[in-house]
Parts: structure tokens; C-alpha cells; sequence
């Protein structure tokens, strides 16, 4: 599975709001917006990184949406290198790694 990371400018607003607990200017919100710091899954899961590529495209014509890069559904692994196990299911835990990064939009 495959997802696609980024920013998006209307969360960045409502997450500085949220944070300041008064009305933010749009110049705060747009420099949270533009850091390549913070990414955030914006796209549903897709099979193949092909269908990220065409979301990816599809944004490009939005101007409040950046995406950052493809993340891929893998594995958690600790420090030695072996799987993580979750303790309720027995299953292996699964977590989104950065799988390609995106040009700037």
C-alpha cells in the first residue's frame, strides 16, 4: 500500500488556531504551510505508486495542497533490525516509511 505525504494550507490553519487560541494572520499559516517539516498523510491508500503519481498530479493544480513524497506501507522493525510484533494481535505492526521523495511543487 502506498500513500502520498504533505501539507495541506486550511489544516495548517486550523492547527495554528488550535495552537494559539486566537485568530491567526494567513502569513502564519502559509509559513507552516510552505516548511518541508511536518508532513501528514493527505491521500487515501492506493495499491500501486502509479495511482500516488496521478494524485499527485491532481494536486499540482490546487494551490492549498503540497505534496512532500510517497510513503510505503512496510514493517516496523526496532534497533537491531527485527520485526515488531504487536502484543494483542501477534501480527507484525505496520508503519508508513518514505518510499520517494516528490520535486517541489
Amino acid at each position: 500500500m502506498f500513500t502520498v505525504y504533505g501539507k495541506s494550507l486550511q489544516k495548517e490553519r486550523t492547527r495554528k488556531r488550535r495552537d494559539c487560541k486566537y485568530e491567526i494572520s494567513d502569513e502564519t499559516a502559509m509559513l507552516a504551510f510552505k516548511k518541508d517539516t511536518g508532513a501528514y498523510q493527505i491521500s487515501p491508500e492506493f495499491s500501486s505508486e502509479e495511482r500516488c503519481l496521478e494524485f499527485i498530479e491532481l494536486a499540482k493544480s490546487y494551490k492549498t495542497l503540497r505534496c512532500l513524497y510517497i510513503a510505503r506501507l512496510d514493517g516496523a522493525r526496532n534497533k537491531k533490525g527485527e520485526a515488531i510484533i504487536n502484543k494483542k494481535t501477534g501480527k507484525p505492526k505496520m508503519k508508513y516509511f518514505k518510499f520517494k521523495d516528490i520535486p517541489t511543487q
